[in-house]
């Protein structure tokens, strides 16, 4: 199985790169490396969640919601995340990519903060 964690890695190289392409590039990965964990998580729970192909994003993020602060956390920055991946997949203009991309850093560490406390173990 593919170790999701290797485009955290990626996206680290990254980000301090001059060019734009490369910190689109790492906010992309970044992204992709937190959404893996807290859907792996979410199927660890409960070994008989469908993720549906359609959404499979929101849905994730979406299933973190509920009566818990941490959890509530997770989705709520989830979906901060998956914005910015958003912005730096599909804008063709970015004011300050350099902020976007360490925004996306500060709201990933929370989120891998987060999921943690909760991993099952």
């Amino acid at each position: 199985m593919f170790d999701w964690n290797e485009f955290k890695i990626l996206a680290e190289k990254l980000k301090d790169e001059k060019d734009e392409a490369s910190q689109r590039t790492s906010i992309s990965r970044l992204y992709y490396a937190v959404y893996w964990k807290a859907r792996l998580i979410l199927e660890r729970e409960d070994p008989n969640l469908r993720v549906p192909e359609y959404n499979a994003h929101k849905f994730v993020w979406d299933k973190f919601s509920g009566n818990n602060k941490t959890r509530n956390a997770i989705s709520r920055k989830g979906r901060d995340l998956r914005r910015n991946r958003n912005d730096a997949d599909y804008e063709a203009d970015i004011r300050k990519p350099k902020e976007l991309v360490n925004d996306s850093f500060q709201i990933a560490e929370h989120i891998l903060f987060y999921l943690n406390q909760i991993q099952p173990k």
